[in-house]
């Protein structure tokens, strides 16, 4: 029965079978075995399960080498494989058996794009004696080579004419999603990519991109039935796999994530992304050895991709091979100037390899900017006691120690503000030369200006989350908190990233809308799961509600993943465990937030809480919140602890004394 049903789907293609055969001279009309196995794989590609029509395609091809119409499906499906080698092949023993090259031009192009191999593909695109019929599919792979080459120009001439000959190619508007994305304008991609699903709801490319889009537009686990929608349809596309399998992995569904890895190599024995993604899991695991036999296995396919440099750091970081290391993590600085975790992980290797004053280089423009992160605020403070600088030390813990851990303004540019001011001027809406000179307007004070060029880009790139964001860091510079909350709207409905988060809750809180914060918070959450940032500001909300057990829950298992160099995890849980009743725990907590940042009110007022409720070093107790009291003495919870804690303390006395 399954038979009869996948050779009745097959006649429903016949008029194509037909037509295919009548343009072409074949040096064969397929023996009955052949056309067999082909009406199969017309049905498995008409269902969706490319994979099983490719093999009926080799059983047909293995019955009859001499038909054309086989070799030329089976290109086809080799390019929605994404195997451009393979289906060059086939074409060229098509083109040797007899078929006109003109006819499948546009098949080779894709083919060469596929290989990366620009110059072939553009030889094959445009050339002049294309079949008219052919026009739409050759101007979107002429879209794709100029989106891949970085010919923004050639792109968008391609895909305009594509759209003008098949509007209703659904692919077509996969790959303009995937355009639009490139250029900034993400508001644009979401609605390429709707329209592509909506002209083909199982499209699996469409609803892979759409999960894709959904991914960074709100988070992890907006991705994931996107994914499984097309998984339903394909459970063996591996580029979906791929997808799905680094998506449970970044929402720490290891165990999924490796299933699913290990059904990437079973179908495909040399994916390196399946291979790397079991290196994450080894490398997350303290498994070093097994992660770099895990990344051998890449065979070196994707060293220049950033996550890979990341991991491969990691790898040997963990394995006390500190050069090697600063080596992955210089490159990785190199593609990624302002990405602070990578500055992070060089400098500590620099200074595990003994070389403090690198370190302290490393970390330069982080430090000197406003919002650094804590733990590099603490690893300069480090180096530059390694290097007997201790009065520097001083000044940087003392940074550390106002723990702004919210949004940051941007990195401080070097070029000079006549420069960048004649490049905004040439190009008003052009978001890559007008944002330095913005950036460079709110490094100097000049808020104002910052907020006029800003709305102006703004306006000219509505569909972009950094403009609105840039708005939203002008205006709160100015204190204009309802100018802040409407562009971080729109930049939430672009892509609702962390850093749209941290600033939402900054604003929020600081007009007093604790609902408001909250809510934002768990609607973030809810889709990453396992955000650090998120999950340290949901822990602070239940400090600050008493909800012990829950802070401490969630504390704990950040302190797990990232260690005890991070004060305010450290004090939290001592906060918590004190609240608890466990003042034991709670002391040992606020001694290590205390040893990494003593300048700290927020960790001396806190550690000094934990002593205090252990009832037996009131004077203790005492000297560490007046600490916290002279450090920050407009912090009226400070100075209500303080009086609490001699009032404690003379009571104690007293009932000694008696």
């Amino acid at each position: 029965m399954h038979k009869l049903r996948l050779l009745a789907s097959a006649m429903l293609l016949g008029i194509s079978l037909i037509g295919l055969s009548s343009v072409i001279q074949a040096a064969s009309g397929g023996n009955e075995t052949a056309r067999e196995a082909f009406a199969k794989a017309q049905a498995y590609q008409l269902a969706g399960d490319i994979r099983s029509a490719r093999i009926e395609l080799l059983n047909a091809i293995k019955a009859d080498p001499q038909w054309i119409d086989a070799r030329i499906l089976q290109a086809k499906i080799l390019l929605e494989l994404f195997d451009g080698i393979g289906a060059q092949a086939e074409l060229t023993r098509a083109v040797d058996l007899g078929l006109n090259p003109s006819e499948v031009r546009h098949l080779y192009g894709h083919a060469f794009q596929l290989q990366g191999d620009w110059s072939k593909a553009k030889d094959q695109l445009f050339a002049s004696d294309i079949p008219v019929q052919y026009h739409a599919y050759t101007a979107r792979i002429t879209g794709r080579v100029g989106l891949q080459t970085g010919d923004n120009a050639l792109a968008t001439r391609a895909f305009d004419r594509a759209i003008a000959l098949d509007p209703k190619d659904p692919d077509l508007w996969v790959d303009i999603a995937r355009f639009r994305a490139s250029s900034g304008d993400q508001a644009g991609a979401i609605a390429a990519v709707d329209e592509a699903v909506a002209l083909e709801p199982n499209n699996i490319r469409a609803l892979q991109y759409r999960g894709e889009l959904l991914r960074f537009q709100f988070g992890l686990g907006a991705a994931l039935p996107w994914f499984e929608r097309g998984l339903q349809i394909d459970p063996n596309d591996v580029s979906l796999l791929t997808e799905y399998a680094v998506t449970l992995g970044d929402m720490g569904r290891m165990t999924d994530m490796l299933t699913v890895a290990r059904k990437i190599i079973s179908l495909d024995g040399r994916n390196a992304r399946a291979f790397f993604m079991q290196a994450v899991l080894a490398a997350r695991a303290g498994k070093y050895d097994l992660a770099r036999i895990l990344m051998q296995k890449t065979g070196g396919e994707l060293d220049d991709v950033p996550a890979v440099l990341l991991v491969q750091g990691i790898i040997e970081h963990g394995q006390a091979n500190y050069n090697a290391a600063i080596d992955k993590f210089t490159r990785l600085v190199s593609m990624q100037p302002n990405n602070r975790q990578a500055q992070n992980l060089l400098a500590q290797s620099l200074y595990r390899a003994g070389k403090a004053s690198d370190a302290v280089e490393a970390l330069h423009q982080q430090v000197n900017s406003s919002g650094a992160d804590p733990y590099a605020l603490w690893l300069t403070a480090r180096a530059l006691e390694a290097l007997d600088q201790r009065q520097s030390a001083i000044g940087v813990l003392n940074r550390a120690a106002r723990h702004n851990i919210g949004s940051k303004t941007a990195f401080a540019l070097d070029a000079p503000m006549e420069i960048l001011l004649a490049e905004a001027n040439r190009e008003p809406r052009n978001a890559r030369v007008v944002i330095p000179y913005i950036r460079a307007l709110y490094d100097r004070g000049s808020f104002g200006q910052a907020f006029t060029r800003a709305k102006q880009l703004q306006a000219g790139n509505p569909g972009a989350s950094d403009a609105h964001i840039l708005v939203a860091d002008t205006a709160m510079a100015l204190g204009d908190y309802d100018e802040v909350l409407i562009a971080l709207e729109e930049a939430r409905k672009i892509h609702f990233s962390e850093s749209v988060m941290l600033r939402m809750i900054d604003v929020l809180r600081a007009k007093g809308a604790m609902q408001q914060s909250g809510e934002v918070l768990a609607q973030y959450l809810n889709y990453n799961p396992n955000n650090v940032a998120g999950l340290r500001w949901m822990a602070y909300e239940h400090l600050e509600t008493q909800s012990w057990k829950v802070a401490r829950r969630i504390l704990e298992n950040l302190r797990q993943r990232i260690g005890n160099n991070d004060a305010l995890i450290m004090a939290g849980l001592a906060q918590a465990y004190t609240g608890l009743g466990q003042t034991e725990k709670a002391i040992n907590a606020g001694r290590i937030a205390y040893r990494v940042q003593p300048s700290s009110p927020v960790v001396s007022h806190l550690y000094g809480l934990a002593i205090l409720a252990d009832g037996t070093r009131g004077k203790d107790a005492i000297d560490l919140i007046e600490k916290a009291v002279i450090i920050a003495p407009e912090n009226a919870a400070y100075r209500r602890s303080l009086a609490k804690a001699i009032s404690v303390h003379q009571q104690n006395r007293k009932s000694e004394i008696r």
